[in-house]
């Protein structure tokens, strides 16, 4: 069975750190301009990879994806009769 993953978006203070924040998990995506990296890591891993991350001197700000709280189905409701009436 797939163990369930989640992203995770963490700011940085300068560029050469990206090189070290990549052990923490699988890199997916780097913001230069904004200095920030998202980063894929076991669900079950969660708290113990933020507590490490956020001893580190060169990391501002972690942030978890909501990516799993997002309503994903939408063809059960059907609002296509009230986008059309006639005023």
């Amino acid at each position: 069975m797939l163990e369930q993953r989640i992203g995770i978006y963490i700011y940085f203070k300068q560029n050469k750190f990206i090189r070290q924040l990549k052990r923490y998990g699988h890199l997916i995506y780097v913001n230069k301009d904004k200095k920030y990296l998202l980063l894929y890591i076991y669900e079950s891993e969660l708290s113990q990879t933020i507590g490490e991350l956020e001893k580190l001197k060169y990391v501002r700000d972690i942030i978890v994806s909501e990516y799993r709280n997002i309503r994903k189905d939408y063809g059960t409701e059907n609002f296509e009769a009230e986008d059309y009436r006639v005023i």
